[in-house]
């Protein structure tokens, strides 16, 4: 690894050089390839879900068509803030340095489409070739600039895509689980499509994240294959515990699961703002909430740091009243559950995602802390990054 940092200049400008960008900095055809299919699995995903919200819409369950359009939108409208506010950072700094949105009025045009972690992909993408392109010529001071542009805007989709699995994806997931529950009977490859996307898309996005940071990260080494694969698989089976715990119990009680959640989240959403606020959104006090909110949403699937800091305690926390929640809604699973469904397919599936998964992504978290966690050069357990020039963290 790269020990220590400096300074490139491009065209009379400095850029910081990230301290622990690889060695071999070669763009690969694996790297644009993965954008490629982030870019297509966006569309995808999306596609999918409008799929499902169009026909519940054309079968006349306006209810089920509300709540599917509620999880499409919201979850784009908060993406679409956290990236506006990326963009005016980057500008407050200089370094507004987008290829893909160079034009104003189609970066304004992508943004009400929200689709931002689009936006972040492409320019990731184009650095990508830009860096290759000057790999071939010899121009080892572009080749080493674009690759840390890339890095940076990398990062920042993989943020936005960290929002979008857990404010869109993972509640997508719980929604159509719910519904599948209720109306087994209609039964269609467009809902298991859905819920298969949204179930790849958790996680796909966790990797990204987690690859991500690592390279930009300046005080740790970079996260090795093996790493990036427990962490993933230790949030994806977290996640997936707490999307079966909550549908569980959205089928038999919906309106004391909605209370439940909103509890949930704005416990978990007053405890950020009160304790780890991030510097993130400090500039309106509005957004500060609302961003405190967006991050307790996240907490009711998995949780991530989003502030510098030491995790252990945090962690045995959170997870500690996850496990106590999730044997809760197994066992009023277990109790409750009516005749019809205590004897077909989804009673035992339902009731063993409630826990096993759980126990089995701690049993990772455990593994990965243990043998596999980049150590930090200063000795301190420095937390992943959430916005490398702002010095904020999540992980």
């Amino acid at each position: 690894m790269t020990k220590n940092g400096g300074i490139l200049l491009q065209n009379g400008r400095s850029f910081d050089e990230t301290d622990r960008m690889p060695d071999n900095i070669t763009v690969t055809n694996l790297d644009i390839f993965m954008y490629v299919v982030a870019i297509v699995g966006h569309f995808v995903d999306l596609g999918l879900d409008i799929n499902v919200a169009v026909r519940y819409f054309l079968a006349q369950m306006i209810l089920e068509f509300g709540w599917t359009l509620a999880f499409i939108l919201l979850p784009a409208f908060v993406n679409t803030a956290v990236s506006i506010r990326m963009y005016a950072q980057d500008k407050q700094q200089d370094s507004l340095s987008n290829e893909f949105t160079k034009r104003k009025w189609l970066r304004i045009f992508i943004l009400i489409l929200q689709m931002a972690p689009i936006l972040r992909f492409a320019d990731a993408l184009i650095y990508a070739v830009k860096s290759r392109r000057a790999e071939r010529k010899q121009d080892v001071v572009s080749q080493r600039h674009y690759y840390h542009l890339m890095l940076k805007e990398d990062s920042d989709a993989a943020l936005l895509r960290i929002f979008e699995c857990f404010l869109e994806a993972a509640p997508q997931l719980v929604l159509q689980t719910t519904l599948l529950l209720s109306h087994a009977e209609v039964l269609t490859v467009h809902k298991l499509l859905s819920m298969a996307s949204s179930a790849i898309g958790m996680g796909w996005c966790l990797a990204a994240y987690q690859r991500a940071i690592r390279f930009a990260q300046e005080n740790k080494s970079n996260m090795t294959w093996a790493g990036t694969g427990l962490q993933t698989v230790w949030h994806f089976s977290v996640s997936l515990s707490r999307v079966s715990s909550i549908s569980a119990i959205a089928f038999l009680f919906p309106s004391w699961t909605v209370l439940a959640c909103s509890i949930h989240i704005s416990t978990a959403a007053l405890l950020v703002h009160l304790l780890d606020r991030s510097s993130f959104c400090s500039h309106n006090r509005i957004a500060d909430i609302a961003f405190s909110f967006a991050l307790g949403g996240v907490y009711l699937f998995t949780y991530i740091l989003p502030v510098e800091g030491r995790t252990r305690y945090r962690y045995i926390l959170y997870y500690t009243v996850c496990v106590v929640q999730n044997i809760i809604c197994a066992s009023l699973w277990y109790y409750y559950v009516g005749d019809d469904l205590k004897y077909s397919i989804f009673f035992l599936p339902i009731l063993v995602f409630c826990v096993l998964p759980f126990v089995i992504g701690i049993i990772v978290m455990v593994v990965y802390y243990r043998f596999f966690h980049p150590q930090a050069s200063t000795g301190t357990d420095i937390s992943v990054s959430f916005r490398i020039d702002e010095g904020t963290a999540i992980s």
